[in-house]
């Protein structure tokens, strides 16, 4: 891959990871979780000790009901898929991505990830997930591309730093962004993306999970605003998804809590694969037992 930014580590996870349409939600949705809107500045003063005890007066300290696991993928035809654990009680939220040829286990039936969607649906996959790795997935999300650059527009320009000018085509014009800082809109930000798009799906996981902790950890300050709560109904009103207002407004004190606790509680889950006989993938044992570990609950 060309080496289009001065940070090497954020060039591969942020290129890679826009490409892949339900990841925007991601950055939407759970810095928007992570966030707790604005409020008058007469309130503020009295808000704050809110932050920390509950409405009674009380020390406040997030429970298990607080924790949510979300299943996420594409729309149409998704060969990459998410889990994302949002667990204030541990101050973290773990990120696991994995490719279609992952297989897992259906009612006693081993297929890969490929086929359980077709047959049985995300319903089907959340089943599979939950007997085959031990995780009970509470909520799941699926965006189509289409909806994904109008949400890219939403979220507004992205500064970039680029090391060298890059041609593009955007909406039928040939462009040229030059060397240096650059602030990109939503389709000369998938543009770039797409020219960059590696095709190994294995390290298109390790790069998304990377970049997805990146920008949870990144936007947290960024959406601590009224506007995060528009992102949040803009996301779900483009999207398929058993997610509801209420599961945010019922999060705000747990997300308010896990950001004072650490700036950066996102972490990819880097997971090793064994290759099987018929060309899908296992998790290895040690990475089974890391996933239970850090998608169970919160003891």
């Amino acid at each position: 891959m060309s080496r289009l930014f001065s940070n090497k580590l954020f060039v591969r996870a942020f290129l890679i990871a826009f490409t892949s349409a339900f990841l925007c939600f991601m950055l939407l949705w759970m810095a928007a979780l992570l966030s707790f809107p604005s409020q008058p500045a007469s309130q503020a003063q009295q808000d704050v000790p809110r932050e920390q005890t509950s409405d009674q007066g009380s020390l406040y300290l997030p429970d298990s009901s607080d924790c949510m696991t979300l299943l996420l993928c594409e729309q149409e035809n998704p060969t990459i898929f998410f889990l994302l654990r949002f667990d204030p009680v541990r101050g973290q939220i773990p990120v696991l991505a994995f490719p279609d040829s992952l297989a897992l286990n259906l009612n006693g039936t081993t297929e890969p990830v490929s086929k359980i969607l077709p047959a049985h649906g995300l319903s089907g996959l959340r089943q599979a997930i939950e007997q085959s790795l031990g995780v009970a997935v509470d909520r799941q999300l699926t965006l189509t591309r289409q909806s994904a650059i109008k949400l890219l527009q939403d979220f507004g320009p992205t500064s970039l730093t680029l090391s060298e000018a890059v041609d593009l085509t955007v909406g039928g014009i040939s462009l040229t962004l030059q060397e240096g800082v650059q602030l990109l809109d939503g389709q000369r930000l998938w543009a770039l993306l797409q020219k960059q798009l590696p095709q190994d799906d294995l390290s298109r996981c390790t790069f998304l999970s990377d970049f997805m902790a990146l920008c949870i950890n990144q936007h947290l300050k960024y959406l601590q605003h009224s506007y995060s709560e528009e992102l949040f109904t803009a996301v779900v009103n483009a999207s398929e998804s058993d997610l509801s207002y209420q599961d945010y407004d019922q999060r705000r004190q747990a997300a308010a809590f896990l950001a004072q606790l650490t700036d950066s509680p996102a972490q990819p889950l880097s997971c090793a694969f064994t290759r099987n006989p018929d060309a899908t993938l296992s998790f290895t044992p040690e990475c089974k037992a890391a996933i239970l570990n850090d998608f169970s609950l919160s003891s």
